[in-house]
C-alpha cells in the first residue's frame, strides 16, 4: 500500500507539472482562440490623452485551414479617409506570417515586411503584430505562478523573444500574459521595452464561446493602452457569426476590390 501511494504521488506530480508547463499553456491558449470560420463587423475607437476620439468601422472574415493556417481579411468601410483600405493576413502555424495592405488612394497592394510588424495598426495603439497570434517558436516562456485578473484565476507567463531581431520585429523585449486557467483565454498582456519599462497593456473586456462545447472562444472587445502617450484604442466586434467563409476572400484580387 505504501509503495502504491508513492507511485500515485509521483504520477500526480508529473501530470501536474506537465499541465503547468508554460509552453503547453500557450499552445492550449492559441488553440482555444482559433475558430474554424467566421465573419464580423467591428468598430475601432482611438482615444487620445485629451479624450478626443476617432472611429473606424471595418468588416472582417477569417478561416482556419487543415494545416492550421488562419487567413484573415479586414476591409475598412468608414470614415471616408480610410474607406477601401484593406489588410490581408496569412497567420501560419510554423513560419513567419504574411501580411499585405491595400491603399485605395495609390491603387496599390504592398506586403507589410517584418520591420513594420511593430508599427501601429491603422493609427491605433494596436500593432500590426497584434493582428496575428505570435509565433510560438519566436519566444521562450516562463511560468511566474498564478494571479487573479478581474475575478478570474490566471496563469501568469512571461514571453521573451529568442533573439534581438525578433525583439525589433515585435517591438518589445518582454511580454507578460495572464491566461485563464479554466478556458485558456488571454485576459491581459503587458509589454515592456528594452529598458524593461511598461509601454503597453492589452486587456480583454468581453469574449464569447464559439462552439457548444465551450472549447473555442473569440474576444469581442479589447482595449490597448499606451502607457507612454496615454492614448487608448478599443476594438469591438459589433456583429459576429460563424459561417463557411469563401476562400476567394483571402486573395489579393479580392483585397483590391
Amino acid at each position: 500500500m505504501k509503495y502504491s501511494i508513492i507511485i500515485l504521488a509521483i504520477l500526480f506530480c508529473a501530470g501536474n507539472s506537465h499541465a503547468q508547463d508554460p509552453l503547453n499553456i500557450v499552445k492550449a491558449s492559441q488553440k482555444a482562440m482559433k475558430v474554424k470560420s467566421f465573419e464580423a463587423v467591428s468598430t475601432l475607437t482611438i482615444t487620445d490623452n485629451r479624450g478626443n476620439e476617432r472611429i473606424r468601422k471595418s468588416s472582417m472574415a477569417s478561416k482556419t485551414y487543415p494545416d492550421q493556417t488562419e487567413k484573415r481579411i479586414i476591409k475598412f468601410v468608414a470614415p471616408a479617409e480610410v474607406e477601401g483600405t484593406g489588410i490581408l493576413i496569412f497567420d501560419y502555424e510554423d513560419q513567419a506570417d504574411d501580411m499585405w495592405i491595400y491603399l485605395p488612394a495609390l491603387r496599390k497592394t504592398r506586403r507589410i515586411v517584418s520591420t513594420e510588424k511593430s508599427s501601429s495598426f491603422m493609427g491605433s495603439e494596436f500593432s500590426n503584430a497584434d493582428m496575428t497570434a505570435p509565433a510560438i517558436r519566436d519566444f521562450t516562456y516562463t511560468l511566474l505562478g498564478t494571479e487573479v485578473v478581474n475575478g478570474t484565476e490566471c496563469w501568469k507567463i512571461t514571453a521573451v523573444p529568442v533573439d534581438i531581431s525578433l525583439e525589433d520585429m515585435y517591438g518589445y523585449s518582454t511580454a507578460i500574459r495572464w491566461i485563464g486557467k479554466e478556458d485558456n483565454v488571454v485576459r491581459k498582456s503587458a509589454y515592456f521595452d528594452f529598458s524593461e519599462t511598461l509601454i503597453k497593456t492589452i486587456e480583454t473586456i468581453k469574449f464569447m464561446a464559439m462552439d457548444p462545447a465551450g472549447e473555442k472562444y473569440m474576444v469581442t472587445e479589447m482595449v490597448a493602452l499606451n502607457h507612454e502617450s496615454g492614448r487608448r484604442s478599443t476594438m469591438k466586434m459589433d456583429q459576429v457569426q460563424t459561417t463557411d467563409t469563401k476562400d476567394e476572400y483571402f486573395t489579393i484580387s479580392y483585397l483590391e476590390r
